[in-house]
């Protein structure tokens, strides 16, 4: 049994080594938070604020943003992608869900399609929203 599944706005730590993020199980120099701004089938894109400097960052330009589905809040903001096994613990879980359509996060909510996913009811009673 892996890690529970995790979504955007949960908030994860990973170790830090070098300003690269490293393995749990590696040697490292600090362990630091992250918020999870996206997600896919292999791993989690995070925020990185402006005070951590690492390596492999690249900045969320319009085209990121709309590609992996990232927040407005986030444009020209520093985003790191790590795999699921970098992940060193899990800090805080949302709990809830996001509409498929505006992506705003329901903390009480669940899924009402077919699929697993959650239609607000303003995006069902507007869907041009």
């Amino acid at each position: 049994m892996g890690m529970p599944e995790l979504q955007v706005g949960d908030t994860i730590s990973c170790r830090i080594k070098s300003a690269m993020i490293v393995s749990p199980y590696r040697a490292y120099d600090d362990v630091k938070s992250f918020v999870i701004v996206a997600v896919d089938e292999h791993g989690y894109y995070l925020f990185v604020p402006h005070y951590y400097l690492l390596k492999d960052s690249f900045v969320a330009d319009r085209y990121k943003i709309k590609l992996l589905g990232i927040e407005q809040r986030y444009l020209d903001e520093d985003i790191v992608y790590i795999q699921e096994n970098m992940v060193a613990s899990i800090e805080a879980q949302m709990s809830g869900i996001n509409c498929r359509i505006c992506r705003e996060h329901f903390p009480y909510a669940s899924a009402n399609q077919e699929d697993g996913t959650m239609v607000c009811f303003s995006c069902r009673s507007n869907p041009y929203r």
